[in-house]
């Protein structure tokens, strides 16, 4: 259902743009997709798997030693002797818990492990006092899906999406704590509906109505709370890009319906970006605020997340004339414009500070910094765009620097790339190879360590993919000689240059731009659909968090 940019990518790069799992430390992401029958006769499901599956996969996320599974009807009972929740409330919820341990008594193998980590979660955030009247709905809501889904359901891999029948909002695997709410997916997926126009404008109301149901009091305002632990964070967590793809949907719901509550709502929403972390996603800075992707991480930089929070602000903000968006696009827009120049590096997009994008988290950067572009007409962010949107296109050239090595001893190997790409060097003499070495490097000229080798003349050759999938190659000599060496040959450059993936972008004669998928994290596209009978999980590979 994502149909528009930059909510399509939100809709499908959820982990995202989420996630610094998936941005560059190497390599790139293949995702393969299989449809699998769960072992129960009547319910079906699609799932599109990531590069592991199975219920032993692990990723960024941890658990904790679980507490004691009587935490919970404690803190139950706690809260209705202070009136927090009502008598009829307390027998619910003590019925669904006992109710949803009785299931996980009678669950076998991976699906009672499954189910397990659930109620452990719970119990954590019931001992951590993190399990307030205001978080039950949200709470037990996640323990009734997942005690539906691992009933029947089927193995998924990590980053699985899950719909239910009846509701719209999305679910994602994270293993070790089940299925999650996938706040940012659910929002972007609400503004794909707005953007495919009136014939879907009653999805729309349906995903807005059920998130205000799953709203807490936080940091003065309200806001959409994570329930699991991810990176070195506790729950419950917020993120400022989710926080704000929520207050761009809510303004996209009064825009469709016309509807002044959901501004109201939205209203509402804004001080989560301006209060400090823990409590809240907004830092103060000498030149403004800087807005984080995860509350527990207020040295995280993450750009990706910054531009998409000002996009939120922006568009509220035109539509509502409400001075506290406007003040607070201002402070980030502010600090925004002198970071984003730092996120643009020779051939490619940075992810966090000294981190690579990867060809999906830099097709959702670029189509940020083209929204700011369009939006504000700043050059800064002009700039950048032409800049990512060019690297989308751009083929990637290297040249030969070391062109000979002294006999029987060590020497550094020295070749230049144009832009971060995928390196594959050869050198070899009679069949056998004495350099071998494939990985990522960035930009620039790079060395390693080559072997004690014979006087000779080596064949050497070398090719480079970049993360689009451009793919070009070399060939040349490497001259090792006993004391100097004659006259070096000449440094081999890239004269042959093809392309091995589709590239989903758009050329003109000025200024080459770039198309997104119709997915969402980080590149990885995925189909949200809605079931009418069982649950359909769909997937991005790799991903993370939001």
């Amino acid at each position: 259902m994502c149909r528009r940019l930059p909510a399509a990518l939100l809709c499908a790069l959820t982990a995202l743009a989420f996630g610094g799992a998936a941005a560059f430390a190497a390599g790139t992401t293949t995702a393969a997709t299989t449809t699998t029958t769960p072992a129960t006769t009547g319910t079906t499901g699609t799932t599109t798997t990531g590069t592991t599956t199975g219920t032993t996969t692990t990723g960024t996320t941890s658990k904790k030693t679980p507490p004691p599974p009587v935490v919970v009807p404690a803190v139950l009972s706690k809260l209705l002797a202070s009136n927090a929740i009502s008598q009829s409330e307390y027998t619910s919820y003590r019925r669904q818990w006992a109710g949803t341990l009785q299931e996980q008594k009678a669950l076998g193998g991976w699906r009672k492990t499954q189910l397990a980590g659930v109620t452990a979660l719970l119990n954590e955030l019931a001992t951590d006092k993190q399990m307030t009247a205001a978080r039950l709905p949200d709470l037990f809501l996640m323990l009734h899906e997942n005690a539906q889904y691992w009933k029947a359901g089927a193995k998924l891999a990590y980053g699985a999406r899950v719909q239910f029948p009846g509701s719209l909002l999305e679910w994602e695997y994270y293993p070790g704590y089940g299925l999650q709410l996938q706040v940012l997916g659910t929002f972007g997926e609400a503004n794909g509906f707005y953007e495919a126009g009136p014939a879907d404008y009653q999805d729309l109301t349906q995903v807005l109505n059920e998130m205000e149901q799953l709203a807490v009091p936080r940091a003065g305002g309200i806001a959409w709370e994570y329930y699991f632990n991810w990176e070195g964070g506790s729950p419950p967590w917020v993120s400022a890009m989710s926080q704000a793809t929520g207050i761009e949907a809510l303004t996209n719901g009064y825009l469709a319906t016309a509807d002044s509550s959901y501004l109201a709502e939205a209203h509402e929403a804004l001080p989560l970006l301006e209060k400090a972390p823990p409590s809240g996603v907004g830092v103060k800075t000498p030149l403004g605020r800087r807005y984080l992707q995860y509350s527990f991480a207020p040295k995280t930089d993450i750009i990706n997340a910054f531009l998409q929070t000002l996009i939120g602000l922006y568009d509220y903000g035109k539509v509502s004339n409400d001075p506290v968006a406007e003040r607070l696009f201002n402070q980030g827009n502010a600090q925004a414009q002198s970071e984003v120049s730092s996120f643009v590096v020779p051939g490619w997009s940075l992810y966090q500070p000294g981190q690579l994008d990867d060809l999906s988290y830099h097709e959702l950067v670029t189509g940020f910094a083209q929204s700011l572009c369009q939006k504000l007409a700043v050059a800064v962010y002009c700039n950048a765009y032409e800049a990512w949107s060019t690297d989308m296109v751009t083929l990637p050239s290297m040249q030969q620097v070391t062109t000979t090595a002294p006999a029987n001893k060590k020497f550094s190997f020295k070749f230049t790339i144009s832009k971060p790409a995928n390196v594959g060097i050869t050198v070899s003499s009679g069949g056998k190879n004495f350099i071998y070495t494939k990985q990522l490097f960035s930009s620039g000229t790079h060395s390693f360590a080559g072997p004690k080798m014979k006087a000779g003349s080596y064949s050497l050759a070398m090719s480079v993919t970049d993360l689009v999938g451009h793919y070009a190659h070399l060939s040349g000599t490497l001259d090792v000689c006993k004391g100097s060496c004659p006259s070096p040959p000449v440094p081999a450059t890239t004269p042959v240059v093809t392309t091995t993936t589709t590239v989903t972008t758009t050329t003109t004669t000025t200024t080459p731009t770039t198309t997104t998928p119709t997915t969402t994290s980080p590149s990885r596209t995925s189909t949200i659909t809605t079931p009418t009978t069982t649950p359909t999980e769909t997937s991005t590979t790799g991903g993370g968090a939001v």
